[in-house]
């Protein structure tokens, strides 16, 4: 399946900055053609985050994306990663602070690269020791590579 996995932030971050749909819209474009060949995928719960916001050029773009399959819903292999994830969350973190991770989209896109090997983009930053467990630590335990959407780009050599 997909080698990145998008957070909401990676997507919410680019449309606010430097790729906002006015200004770089081959971004957009390259992401739906990495999309369109297996390379690039999201969850369906990283789409519920995002449809959760105001109605937006994000949101419009986010749906036809959806109709296009490329919010991807979880299937047995990673639920069941899911519930590994959530079983170590729930041993390490204060119970509010599991059941607030647990409740997002973060868990679901760590299990999609876990199950089907790929990465997950995103801007949030390691703070191990923390009591608030972020995608990167948590991506690390089950040995998932994260990294932002920056990074992703140099990666795939888009050119805009």
């Amino acid at each position: 399946m997909s080698d990145y996995w998008l957070d909401s932030d990676s997507l919410i971050t680019a449309k606010n900055g430097p790729y906002g749909f006015d200004i770089a819209p081959s971004f957009w474009t390259f992401i739906e053609r990495k999309m369109n060949e297996g390379i690039i995928a999201s969850s369906s719960l990283v789409y519920d985050e995002i449809a959760e916001g105001d109605e937006d050029e994000l949101l419009l773009w986010a749906r036809e994306q959806r109709e296009n399959g490329y919010f991807i819903e979880p299937d047995g292999v990673v639920q069941t990663i899911f519930r590994q994830i959530a079983d170590y969350v729930n041993r390490n973190f204060p119970q509010y602070q599991a059941a607030d991770f647990l409740n997002g989209a973060d868990p679901w896109l760590i299990a999609h690269a876990k199950a089907y090997g790929g990465k997950v983009v995103t801007f949030e930053v390691s703070a191990p020791g923390s009591t608030k467990p972020k995608i990167p630590d948590i991506a690390k335990e089950f040995d998932v590579i994260t990294l932002d959407i920056y990074r992703m780009i140099r990666e795939l050599q888009i050119v805009l």
